[in-house]
């Protein structure tokens, strides 16, 4: 008997059916390749398991640990809702180098990386210059080197050259480096003081301001020399993560409360920090009053959100939709000095999404 043939016009039809049932049993919601790109949204919360007492949890952790990121609780609470962009993507890129910063009496580092990374090169850079650390405090951020003795013109070591050429004067010296987070989210802070005495070694108290404060400069920028060269990379120090554990500046958002950007900076500083971070920003400043601690300026949102200008943009400068006249205000707090963003007559009403934007650009652009 022969076999029975299939016509070719079956085949014709039957191809596409079968095309499409192979997909759903290859692909789709239970296939065997499903794509499970978006399983994540429908993920939960679960309760952790729970381990008998006469057993270990230490090998038991979070796989993929999320951080807790402070303000994002208001958006959690919403069902929808438009995630706004870090002010962090439109930081200039010289920012992310080292820095001298001077204020007033004052002078300091600023290097881009946190102070758990920078704390250890700062320790290998006195060990590269043979000065010993006799006191190491993470947690309040202070090292403290021993007694440095200057004798003669000529020595192998930075610390020693300098210390002998711009306080020569007296043949002791003790250092002290304070460590700490800065204004700018993610980047550290470094002052140094310099003491020193002619006669025996002993405990002295460090002054407000040395009497050598060119030595305190000159040893500064060799070390953010030292830091900008990358040059003794020792790591990451874990008992330096809690260095400052409360920042300079920080965007506080509370449900009930309109954001503001807190600093904990004496007034003059923190008044120079906004102004400062406001050129960077190329935000206009439309008018100014220390006194009264205001800032008027003309904020343009579609700048920070990467929007390039065309050429009548650029051409012509008069004012366009999306540009908010805003009024900066400084005021005191229990612990420093608060920014607030209002309406350009001074009211609250200014959406909360604008108001963290400013805030967050303000911190980011500050120097």
């Amino acid at each position: 008997m022969k076999p029975t043939s299939i016509p070719s016009a079956l085949i014709v039809l039957l191809l596409p059916l079968l095309t499409l049932s192979g997909c759903s049993w290859f692909g789709g919601e239970s296939g065997w390749f499903r794509d499970r790109s978006d399983d994540y949204r429908e993920a939960r919360p679960v309760p952790p398991p729970v381990i008998p007492g006469d057993l270990s949890d230490s090998r038991i952790g979070e796989a993929m640990f999320i951080p807790d990121v402070p303000g994002m609780e208001r958006y959690l609470a919403q069902d929808d809702f438009e995630l706004p962009r870090p002010a962090t993507l439109f930081a200039r890129e010289e920012d992310r180098g080292v820095r001298i910063q001077r204020f007033a009496e004052d002078t300091w580092v600023v290097a881009p990386d946190p102070p758990s990374l920078v704390w250890p090169r700062i320790l290998q850079f006195l060990a590269d210059n043979g000065v010993a650390v006799v006191r190491e405090q993470p947690e309040a951020g202070i090292l403290e080197t021993q007694w440095i003795e200057v004798r003669g013109e000529r020595h192998r070591d930075i610390v020693r050259s300098v210390l002998a050429e711009e306080a020569g004067d007296v043949p002791l010296h003790r250092l002290k480096i304070d460590v700490g987070q800065a204004v700018r989210r993610g980047a550290t802070e470094i002052s140094l003081t310099q003491v020193g005495t002619d006669g025996a070694p002993m405990d002295l108290p460090w002054p407000e301001r040395s009497s050598h404060v060119r030595a305190e400069e000159v040893l500064l920028n060799e070390l953010a020399g030292y830091l900008a060269a990358e040059v003794g990379q020792a790591g990451i120090s874990l008992r330096a993560q809690t260095i400052a554990a409360e920042p300079k500046a920080e965007v506080v958002t509370r449900r009930d409360r309109a954001p503001i950007l807190r600093f904990r900076l004496d007034y003059d500083r923190a008044w120079a920090t906004v102004a400062s971070a406001l050129d960077n920003a190329e935000i206009p400043v439309l008018e100014s009053d220390a006194i009264a601690g205001s800032y008027q300026i003309s904020f343009d949102e579609s700048q920070f959100r990467g929007d390039e200008p065309g050429w009548f943009r650029r051409t012509f400068s008069f004012r366009r939709a999306g540009i908010e006249p805003l009024k900066l205000s400084l005021e005191a707090a229990d612990d420093g000095f608060e920014l607030k963003v209002l309406a350009a007559d001074g009211s609250a009403n200014v959406s909360r999404d604008t108001a963290e934007q400013v805030l967050n650009i303000v911190r980011e652009f500050a120097s």
